[in-house]
């Protein structure tokens, strides 16, 4: 079969490209980044899908990668040819498998035909995506290839019927699978865990030996402590009944002690209550008036503060400033403008200053005036730039194009040669006639009819033979001339490009140190960039001092200096000296702050006459009050002290009074609620010291009763737990009879899983060692195409895996350098293709798969390419110009 047309409509980065196949092999030579593996990805899922549907990660799924980055329609058409006919497959993909469109439509009727189902790939190629990827299809740096059970099968001639062969694999999987999990030589298997399990169980029962035993003895040692518990509370009870006679006696002699401390309290409070008293003159004062004459005197205490407000120093400092604003305070709006006076002076002075060259300034300024005399280049170093970075370009592509015009010079002679080769096939024709004519003039002899015509035909037939020889050989070497010219002119053109990209280097070359000599420029192609970035900032730097230059010579701002300073001058010689101001801004600065002092000064000073004369009134009315109800009330004493602690005292003697009156209450209610008579008896002694002895008996009695309650109750928990480990024995004995039964079952089921897995492998060895050799002799005809010389040191075995002889030893491929891995992959590949398709051929898909070889071997991948093109369509995806095949 072959490819002939494919059109993408979106399919990752590409969109509405279409690409014709002509032809046995199809480069597509793109930059990194074009689409190439895109392109390739694309064929494949047109015939098998996408990889990975089952993935959960979205990252993961080939149909998430390849989604259209434009949206659109996501998919395209194949166009191809199978068994003569020409068939157009067209799939639109959805989000998901189950959304995909599949449409098959045979081009001689345009009809829509069941030929093939959705799954075309496996119908056509008779094997599966993943056996597909490991022959048909060769990716880049992916040579590598192993067989399949569905290689396997199209290469032993059982497509047709391949379920045994394609599920060998899978069975032998679930086999190894299900040893694994049974195995008895792993400590994971199921055998060795319940060997473990029963040795566990085992020793679990042995140590549950003496149980029932250990019930009974704890049993008995609970039953005698709850006998003793029993005894105790009957001792219990009989202390309390004698606790209760002895109480009721103790209750008589406390009431008694109760009503003596009432009395001795009574008598307390009262000389308390009267010795408060004393403190007053006479008149008890209301509590809302001591709080008012508070918060009089605390006004009077904030005024006394505001009175220390301006201090010693502020009154030396109005004095000063009164000699200064005599004549008057000058506005806060004149000052401000002679403050935006002195910022416009400052301004102008940092110019002047900012704009002052200096000596190396200044010096530098020179000598750029000099090398730039003839101009500015501005626009030469963007021209000059470009035509360098294109120079480099073509110095850094001449290697690649002088390998190919090499590669191309080599396969037109071998062209040619073949070509040349001429083999007269008239001389058969010539001899035959010349035999016929020896042969009739023989016969004419005897048969004179007979012998003339032979005599003719054979003249004839010569004559014609060498007419034709002539013909064929005068067309051949039109032929070999036709193509000695196309390949005379094919090399000639690409001579002249190498040498034109040679002259237009050297040509750039000289322009660029011309430029470089004008401009004092070091030559240098490999650092022309940072030179050339270099001129550019001296540019800039040259057209910053000219400016700077031009400012700094500009009269007119000197003259402005002179106004302003001379202005500002005359403002200030009335409110400072002039001799010693070096800073317009910080002297008016200073003007604004004494005038600010000047009128906050003035103004503390008139408030204080006004707070004393207030304060001085407060205090006097306090004063009044304190002598009206305080008994010896001094003017010595503290006002504000006197008037707390007679806030204090007033609390005192209102708590005095309730406390006494709260006393004389309680007395009362006791007597009126007891028989005092009864109190009159004297205390027993040895009542007191009875019920003492009880009390102290019963606690201890009651610790006892709680230390046997307290063992009682961990005997019925060990008791407890004696059960539980009695039951846990039972269920042990159960649980060990299972897995022993299990154990002998699985134990048979091991070795019937062994002895069918290896019956297994020795059928399929037995299977794959008929087409070892076949296989075996395709991969030497390609490697010596490929590398060009014999792999004698590679060998196959039955389930064709190849080794190599390294060292007296069969090595792993997989030892190999990548290089090797890729070039031994590749023939292994084609071995693969070659013996699996008979008759119809499929096309073979190259993506860039020589990435790794080296110089010597991209020659024998050129020549591989050729031979295959011979057999199969092919379809080559490369990016380097030096791996194109021509």
């Amino acid at each position: 079969m072959k490819l002939i047309s494919c059109t993408i409509e979106n399919f990752g980065k590409l969109n509405n490209v279409t690409y014709d196949f002509s032809g046995e092999c199809n480069t597509i030579c793109e930059d990194n980044g074009w689409g190439k593996s895109t392109l390739a990805a694309f064929i494949r899922v047109m015939f098998y899908g996408f990889k990975n549907e089952s993935k959960k990660k979205l990252a993961d799924k080939e149909r998430n990668r390849y989604m259209p980055w434009q949206k659109g329609v996501y998919g395209g058409e194949i166009i191809f040819e199978v068994n003569d006919v020409v068939y157009s497959l067209r799939r639109v993909f959805g989000k998901k498998q189950a959304d995909d469109e599949f449409l098959l439509v045979r081009k001689d009727t345009n009809m829509e035909c069941n030929d093939f189902s959705s799954d075309i790939g496996d119908e056509l190629f008779k094997i599966d995506a993943q056996s597909f990827e490991r022959t048909v299809f060769i990716g880049q740096s992916d040579c590598v290839t192993a067989t399949t059970d569905s290689i396997n099968a199209k290469i032993g001639n059982l497509a047709d019927n391949t379920d045994d062969i394609n599920n060998f694999e899978t069975a032998v999987a679930r086999l190894t699978a299900e040893l694994n999990n049974i195995t008895s030589t792993r400590v994971t298997g199921s055998i060795a865990k319940r060997k473990s399990k029963i040795t566990q169980l085992t020793a679990q029962i042995n140590n549950y030996a003496e149980i029932d035993k250990t019930i009974d003895e704890q049993t008995k040692i609970r039953d005698e402590l709850c006998e003793k518990r029993e005894n105790l509370k009957a001792c219990k009870e009989k202390l309390q009944e004698q606790q209760k006679v002895l109480s009721a006696k103790k209750d008589v002699q406390a009431m008694k002690e109760k009503y003596q401390l009432l009395l001795k309290e009574c008598n307390n409070k009262k000389n308390i209550f009267e010795h408060m008293k004393e403190y007053f003159n006479g008149t008890i004062p209301e509590k809302n008036e001591i709080i008012k004459q508070i918060e009089i005197f605390d006004d009077a205490g904030k005024l006394s503060g505001r009175l220390a407000h301006v201090d010693e120093q502020d009154k030396r400092r109005f004095e000063e400033l009164q000699k200064i604003y005599g004549q008057g305070v000058p506005d806060n709006a004149v000052l401000d403008e002679y403050q935006g006076l002195a910022v416009r002076l400052d301004e102008f002075r940092n110019l002047c200053s900012k704009n002052r060259l200096s000596e190396d300034e200044q010096k530098k300024l020179n000598q750029l005036k000099k090398r730039f005399a003839e101009g500015v280049p501005d626009e030469d170093i963007g021209i000059i730039h470009d035509r360098w970075i294109a120079a480099r370009n073509k110095q850094n592509s001449l290697a690649g194009k002088e390998i190919k015009l090499e590669i191309v010079r080599e396969n037109e002679n071998t062209k040619l040669a073949k070509a040349k080769e001429y083999k007269n096939n008239s001389v058969t024709g010539i001899v035959a006639g010349v035999i016929l004519a020896v042969i009739g003039g023989i016969l004419s002899f005897k048969v004179m009819v007979a012998g003339i015509t032979l005599i003719i035909v054979g003249i004839f037939i010569s004559g014609l033979s060498g007419r034709i020889g002539t013909l064929k050989k005068k067309q051949h070497d039109e032929t070999f001339r036709n193509i000695s010219e196309e390949s005379a002119e094919r090399l000639k053109a690409m001579e002249s490009e190498l040498e034109a990209d040679r002259k237009s280097i050297a040509d750039t070359q000289d322009i660029v140190r011309s430029f470089c000599e004008k401009y004092g420029i070091a030559y240098n192609m490999d650092n022309m960039e940072w030179e050339l970035s270099k001129l550019r900032h001296d540019i800039e730097n040259y057209r910053e001092l000219k400016v700077r230059e031009a400012q700094q010579n500009d009269s007119g701002i000197h003259e402005e200096i002179s106004l302003l300073e001379s202005r500002i001058r005359n403002f200030l010689k009335s409110f400072i000296c002039m001799d010693d101001i070096s800073n317009y801004s910080l002297a008016i600065e200073k003007i604004k702050r004494d005038t600010a002092d000047f009128i906050r000064i003035n103004n503390e000073l008139s408030k204080q006459e006004a707070y004393s004369r207030q304060y001085e009134k407060q205090i006097d009315g306090i004063t009044q009050f304190l002598k009206s109800y305080v008994k010896g009330y001094s003017d010595d004493d503290s006002v504000g002290e006197m008037l707390r602690r007679l806030d204090k005292k007033l609390d005192e003697y209102y708590r005095a009074k309730s406390e006494y009156e709260n006393a004389v209450s309680a007395k009362n209610d006791f007597e009126a609620g007891t028989d005092i008579s009864l109190l009159a008896a004297g205390e027993d002694e040895d009542d007191k010291v009875s019920l003492e002895d009880i009390a102290a008996d019963m606690s201890q009695t009651d610790i006892m009763i709680e230390n046997y309650s307290e063992q009682i109750a961990q005997c019925n928990r060990q008791l407890e737990n004696l059960q539980i480990q009695a039951e846990e024995c039972e269920n042990f004995r159960q649980e060990l009879n299972e897995l022993k039964i299990l154990q002998e079952n699985e134990i048979k089921k091991e070795r019937l899983l062994k002895l069918t897995k290896q019956i297994m492998e020795d059928s399929k060895q037995s299977f794959t060692a008929k087409y070892m050799e076949p296989v075996m002799a395709g991969f030497r005809k390609y490697f010596k195409i490929l590398a060009g010389y014999e792999p004698d040191t590679f060998s196959m075995d039955a389930d064709t895996k190849l080794t190599v002889m390294e060292q007296n030893m069969p090595r792993d491929i997989g030892y190999l350098s990548a290089g090797k891995q890729d070039l031994v992959g590749i023939c292994m590949r084609m071995a693969l293709v070659e013996a699996m398709y008979k008759e119809e051929k499929p096309f073979l898909i190259f993506d860039d798969p020589f990435v790794n070889l080296d110089d010597n071997n991209i020659k024998g991948a050129m020549k591989l390419l050729d031979e295959i093109a011979k057999d199969y369509q092919v379809i080559y995806f490369t990016c380097s110009e030096s791996r194109i095949y021509n």
